[in-house]
């Protein structure tokens, strides 16, 4: 009797207690590179089709927004997945288009906070499906988003682009040649066939497959579609450090 009295109360009280509103922002994660507001480069990651989560691991983006902060960038990850939810312009359509237009929305929320400084260089980084979203925004006019300046891809998907894809920014791409989710001839045949590909640089990686940045990933998962790579790991971040690393990018401050 007591315990039905309990529940009761429990029940009614929860559905007393005030509902918390959530919206598109609650899933655009702003990471600075240092508590002052000062302007500083800044980067937008773009997760793969799982979101946030990678089999468990929901560390893996913040874990390499940490590695950007420590390179003086400031960063913002785009849980476009869960966001999507909120934005109904953004539910329709190929995902590269619908990837950016959440992004337009974030970048907004953020520079109206005074975050990412026009007159400081940008560059967005998508893996896997968030590959789609990062050539959408590579391929833009530089004013649609100004600061925008390098575009950066982990075995990013293909699947949605145009055959007359043209990128407006460098773009450095990083792809296993054993990718059995992203295949490495599918990114070789695209970028074979853009009239401008002297912007883009990839970089294959012999007998490496998905996931090979993703630190969790110590066993081959998903039937052996995912393994990380220590090596393959650490060949792309050096690579990333001569690109992107500290004092890479700048602000044209006045």
């Amino acid at each position: 009797m007591l315990n039905r009295i309990f529940r009761a109360m429990l029940a009614a009280a929860l559905l007393s207690a005030p509902l918390t509103a959530e919206d598109a922002n609650d899933h655009f994660h702003w990471r600075p590179a240092a508590a002052e507001t000062k302007p500083r480069p800044w980067a937008i990651l773009l997760p793969g089709a799982s979101g946030l989560d990678i089999l468990g691991d929901g560390g893996h983006y913040f874990r390499f927004a940490d590695w950007l902060n420590t390179r003086g960038i400031d960063v913002l990850v785009v849980d476009y997945r869960n966001a999507t939810r909120f934005l109904p312009e953004t539910q329709k359509g190929k995902p590269g288009t619908r990837i950016a237009k959440i992004v337009d929305h974030a970048v907004a929320v953020e520079r109206a906070e005074g975050r990412m400084d026009l007159r400081c260089e940008g560059v967005v980084i998508g893996w896997s499906l968030g590959g789609e979203g990062m050539w959408e925004l590579a391929a833009r006019d530089h004013m649609a988003m100004p600061g925008l300046t390098r575009a950066i891809g982990f075995y990013p998907s293909v699947r949605g682009q145009p055959k007359s894809y043209t990128p407006n920014i460098p773009v450095i791409a990083f792809q296993g040649t054993d990718d059995r989710v992203t295949k490495a001839k599918n990114l070789e045949a695209f970028v074979a066939g853009i009239a401008r590909a002297s912007n883009i640089s990839v970089t294959f990686y012999p007998e490496v497959r998905h996931g090979f940045d993703v630190q969790s990933l110590t066993s081959p998962a998903l039937g052996d579609k995912l393994l990380y790579d220590p090596n393959a790991d650490a060949s792309s971040k050096a690579a990333l450090d001569a690109s992107i690393g500290q004092g890479q990018l700048g602000c044209a401050l006045d």
